[in-house]
């Protein structure tokens, strides 16, 4: 197939481009592209063309959760991805029972392996249980524990080694060679739920942390005399997760952020099984979660994940002042690249995954594509 007549986001920016796809890949991004006899050519009219969205953190959606999903559960969830423009997801996992999490890993580890619809689940983002209490935020308490590496290898081997991204607190025992060790292969460590300092931080990004989990949200303040693990971000250049939902977030941080660093702000949901669905009474990794106008919160209000999509919070930040081009880097090629998969999806270019999304000019999501094929 050769798409024509379109915006399509190549190299960092809306061009006039024509897209060939042949086996579920892209082939050929050019001026013009001569079409083949019996190839099928879709027409955008004008419209933009955008790599598919990329989303390293979310907890679940449309009634599912990663922690607690079965086969058809997590069916469900890759189609509602789908369905809203996240063409790939790290299915985010929550502090909770031992046999909750070795399930959760053993699930999503043996629904990778088959054929399914919707969203690449790409593997997994385990989030909990190696946090600080003090900054738990709406992880359970009685679940958390300090860092077992044995423990993490065992889980990683009932998913089939897709841990992608392990959220630790650095404050904890052993996390320097936790850290490294996780480096070493090729899982991305980052740094969560922690009332540490700058100096813990920059020790633990010198180990090989690299990652941010929702910047700002659980965790010490930025203070001019403490500038705490959101100062050692900046400094030692770690991608940041930022949900632009505007609830986790003023606006303002999110125009900061971007002005700072633009190529390390990476957009996430860090969305829980009410997103997409109304106002009522839900659950995040076990606890009971309570939305109302969208926010999510437990019963002594502490916030518990968000009901936002990352197409969304992508148009949320353009609205907010962030350039357009850069607000769609950090929603696609960014995430992509911060798992070590930008030759695989989040762009498009010559022999990436053909997964795409046709938008109108206001954003209004028209059309998705994941290898190539319409959903």
């Amino acid at each position: 197939m050769i798409i024509r007549n379109g915006e399509v986001f190549f190299e960092g920016r809306f061009q006039k481009k024509e897209v060939r796809i042949e086996d579920g890949k892209i082939a050929e991004v050019a001026d013009r592209i001569l079409l083949k006899e019996d190839e099928e050519m879709l027409d955008l009219d004008g419209r933009l063309l955008l790599p598919g969205l990329v989303d390293v953190h979310s907890h679940g959606r449309a009634g599912e959760d990663f922690n607690f999903a079965d086969r058809s559960g997590l069916q469900t969830l890759c189609d509602s991805y789908a369905a809203c423009g996240v063409t790939s997801v790290l299915g985010t996992t929550m502090t909770n029972e031992p046999s909750a999490i070795r399930r959760a890993m053993e699930t999503i580890g043996a629904y990778r392996k088959e054929a399914h619809s919707g969203a690449r689940l790409l593997g997994i983002h385990m989030e909990g249980p190696f946090l600080g209490k003090a900054k738990r935020g709406a992880h359970d308490e009685q679940y958390l524990r300090n860092i077992d590496m044995a423990w993490f290898e065992e889980m990683n081997s009932l998913s089939g080694n897709c841990i992608r991204i392990v959220s630790i607190d650095p404050c904890l025992d052993g996390a320097a060679d936790f850290i490294k060790e996780c480096r070493s292969r090729g899982i991305v460590v980052s740094l969560a739920h922690t009332g540490c300092d700058y100096e813990t931080a920059k020790m633990a990004a010198w180990a090989g942390a690299d990652h941010v989990t929702h910047l700002f949200n659980a965790m010490s303040p930025l203070h001019h005399r403490m500038p705490g693990l959101i100062g050692a971000a900046f400094d030692c250049g770690m991608f940041t997760e930022l949900i632009c939902d505007g609830i986790h977030l003023h606006e303002a941080i999110i125009r900061m952020m971007f002005a700072m660093r633009p190529e390390r702000q990476l957009l996430i949901s860090d969305s829980m099984q009410a997103a997409g669905l109304p106002d009522g009474t839900y659950s995040l990794g076990g606890l009971t979660v309570f939305v109302k106008d969208s926010k999510a919160t437990l019963a002594d209000g502490t916030i518990a994940g968000s009901t936002t999509n990352v197409y969304a919070a992508m148009v949320q930040a353009i609205k907010f002042g962030i350039p357009t081009e850069q607000a769609v880097l950090s929603a696609s090629c960014l995430p992509a690249e911060s798992i070590g998969m930008g030759k695989e999806i989040g762009s498009i270019a010559e022999g990436m995954y053909a997964d795409l999304l046709v938008a109108d000019k206001d954003w209004t999501l028209q059309q998705v594509y994941i290898g190539g094929t319409p959903l």
